[in-house]
Formats: structure tokens, sequence, C-alpha cells
């Protein structure tokens, strides 16, 4: 596949950190350890078969359509031959919308299509903001060479490693709220816990994006063999999906060995 072999990716913060910063300091002195933990335990579960789900494999087969349409004459047409309709690819809401109904039309689990259509749909903005570089508000832009930059390996796996980062990040932060309110003693502690969630929302957003590193050789290795010349098929998808949730599920079970 022409990915790298990555051994242990360095941390701005570890997670128990980021969990400590919000929980700030709690009655019960090993609540953090224990949130910290039981969260990383239930992401990374919800990571095992994953790539099975119908509603995931269409979310990141929706990224994939779109940066391989990009490399076209008339991308809409490309589109719209898939079944994605989008006349303005540098409509961040059109965009968003055609997302939104292609994810909602091939969904599984309600719950895994709605973390999967905010995680596609967080990454494209991303990628938008990224890539525009001209004058004009990012709601009227037109153009669509911002995104022929990802219709190549090296411009897919960024965009592939955003959208795993913000699929890790939106589990990141239910699973916290969830455990927090279970493991946290007092409703002084609980309180404190939810303000603090909110300023710290960066640190969560940051910890997944450096854990999702994991998935970007990997993601321009498989796009340039199974993308180069037509679209994969949702078994292919569902293949790089599993080595991808695999590899993060990895790397979340080191981080709370760490801990």
């Amino acid at each position: 596949m022409g990915h790298e072999r990555i051994g242990i990716l360095p941390k701005s913060k570890t997670w128990r950190k980021v969990v400590s910063k919000i929980s700030e300091c709690p009655s019960d002195p090993n609540a953090v350890g224990q949130v910290a933990n039981q969260v990383l335990i239930n992401v990374k579960d919800k990571f095992i078969n994953i790539e099975q789900d119908k509603g995931i494999i269409a979310a990141f087969k929706f990224l994939v359509l779109l940066s391989y349409s990009s490399k076209s004459s008339d991308p809409a047409t490309t589109l719209q031959a898939e079944g994605v309709s989008i006349n303005n690819l540098g409509s961040p809401l059109q965009i968003a919308k055609a997302a939104s109904d292609w994810i909602e039309q091939n969904k599984q689990s309600s719950e895994y299509a709605t973390v999967a259509r905010g995680a596609v749909i967080d990454a494209m903005v991303l990628w938008q903001k990224q890539h525009d570089n001209k004058q004009g508000s990012l709601f009227e832009k037109e153009t669509k060479d911002m995104w022929r930059e990802a219709a190549n390996g090296g411009g897919f796996c960024e965009l592939s490693r955003l959208f795993f980062s913000k699929f890790t990040e939106r589990y990141l932060k239910y699973f916290l709220e969830r455990e927090a309110s279970a493991t946290l003693n007092t409703i002084s502690d609980r309180n404190t816990f939810n303000a603090n969630l909110e300023k710290h929302v960066q640190d969560i957003s940051q910890h997944a994006f450096e854990t999702s590193k994991i998935t970007q050789s990997f993601a321009a290795g498989w796009f340039n063999k199974n993308v180069k010349n037509g679209i994969p098929s949702d078994s292919q998808v569902e293949g790089f999906l599993s080595i991808a949730f695999g590899k993060m599920k990895s790397e979340l079970s080191r981080e709370a060995m760490k801990e």
C-alpha cells in the first residue's frame, strides 16, 4: 500500500492531561483516571466492526467521490452518475446537503450515520477553509479548484485524516459527558466538568487530530492504488476502513495503557 510504519505518535497533551484539565480538581482524585480510560475504551469499542456499517461506508465513499470527480472536466456530471447532486463544488452548503442526503439514503445504524454525517461535513468545511486562498465569502465561492488538490494521494490523505479526526472527536466528547456524569460523585464536580468541557473543546479536537495521523500515509497509498483510474467498490472502501479503524483502535489502546 505504500504506507509508512508509525510507532509511538507524539501528542501535545496525553489524553489523561486533557481530561484532567477539563476536570480540574474533583473531590475524587481517582475520577480523572477512571473517566479518561473508560472514554478511550468506549470509543475503541465503537470502532469494532464499524467498517461493516453501510452508513459509514457511504460517508467515506462520499469523500472518495468528491475527490475523484474533481479530476474530471465536469465534476457535477461525474457525481450525478453516482447519484450525488452538486451543481457548485465551491458551495459548502450544497456539498453538506448532498453528503447528508447520500448518507441518509444508505444508512444502517442511525447513531453511526449521525456521527459520520457530522464528521464528513466538518472535514469538508475545514478542508475548504484551509485551501480557499481567494477573497470573498466562503459560502459564495464558485470555484472547484480547491477540490482538485484532494484528487491525489497526498491531498486525499489530508482530507481522510480530517474525517477520522472529527469522527473520533465526536465520540470522545460524547463519552466524556456520559462517563463524567456516571463517575464524578458531586454535583459541583459535574457542573465544573460540563463548564470546562466547552472551554477545552480545542484540546479534545487536537488530541483526536493527532491520534488520526496514524491513518494518513496509509490513506495516500490506498487512494493511489484504488482510485487512480476509477471509483472503488463498497467492498474496497470497507477494506480500507477496516485497516484504518484498526489503526485507530490500536492507537487508542496504546494511549490507555500509557496512561
